[in-house]
């Protein structure tokens, strides 16, 4: 499992994609449409390469937090 560091990295990775997705960089998705974005495979899979070393629900979770806080 991931350091309390890493764990921040990931908190602020998430947060930054959070931040692009209520800009609306990422409505060219066709799963937004049909699905939250933790639940979308582009969402997880752009996270996961920007903060490698999670696992798929580590991801989730940090996405779903991530657009919590950026309200």
């Amino acid at each position: 499992m991931a350091d309390t560091g890493t764990d921040r990295n990931l908190s602020e990775a998430a947060f930054d994609l959070a931040e692009e997705i209520r800009d609306g960089k990422w409505d060219h998705l066709d799963d937004f449409k049909r699905k939250p974005a933790p639940a979308c495979e582009e969402i997880v899979a752009e996270l996961a390469r920007r903060c490698p070393g999670y696992s798929q629900e580590q991801y989730r979770k940090a996405i779903a937090t991530g657009l919590f806080e950026s309200r």
